[in-house]
């Protein structure tokens, strides 16, 4: 089975000693061996996935795509394989030990995720929008807030290099669901959406998603 990936997307997909490794690949790769193909990976950018599900020599793409509605027209989509969480972070030296302390009180995130978050999750704090990574630590060092929220893949990297500066207060989950791209009316799509439920029935997702995201 031809995939395509984008291998910059770490955990999801990246280069591991020039090969395409991550939370993306394990799961395709399953899906592959579940259908009696072999895997092979496509790598491609992010920005041309749906020009690439018409290319012949591709069969399905995962890389972190959400169900874009206006998308529908240009390519199928499975039932969601994974949903987009976040976690609560603040310094081991503040007084913040548990969500509730943050409340009323200045967190931080990014502008790329947390304008894509449902209100709910962020009702309660004061949030602070940063351009990228470094900014919202720089901010969390200096006190310019009090935590932050950060997607799983990003936090669970941050406290793993640095586990004696922060601390985890909570996981979080979002409303945004990733799918995996299929071309129009491809005969794969049922196929995939059960072995999808099985690999999750079976505990199968439970173990590769704890390989990638577990903190």
């Amino acid at each position: 089975m031809n995939v395509g990936v984008d291998s910059t997307f770490p955990p999801f997909a990246f280069l591991l000693k020039d090969k395409v490794s991550g939370f993306d690949v394990d799961i395709a790769d399953e899906i592959a061996r579940r259908l009696g193909r072999q895997l092979k990976i496509n790598q491609i950018s992010w920005n041309e996935i749906f020009d690439k599900i018409n290319d012949p020599g591709i069969d399905i793409i995962i890389s972190g795509v959400t169900n874009d509605k206006d998308k529908e027209k240009l390519a199928d989509f499975s039932d969601p394989y994974y949903t987009l969480e976040f976690i609560l972070l603040s310094l081991k030296t503040s007084d913040i030990k548990k969500r509730e302390d943050l409340i009323n009180k200045k967190a931080g995130g990014l502008k790329s995720e947390i304008n894509n978050l449902n209100a709910d999750i962020l009702s309660g704090y004061s949030m602070s929008k940063y351009d990228d990574v470094n900014s919202l630590i720089k901010a969390l060092k200096s006190g310019e807030v009090q935590g932050i929220l950060i997607s799983i893949p990003i936090g669970a990297k941050i406290l793993s290099e640095d586990p004696d500066t922060y601390i985890f207060l909570q996981k979080i989950k979002s409303n945004i669901k990733y799918s995996i791209v299929l071309k129009k009316d491809s005969e794969l799509k049922d196929k995939i959406n059960q072995i999808l439920k099985e690999l999750k029935d079976d505990g199968t997702y439970s173990k590769i998603y704890d390989n990638w995201f577990k903190i």
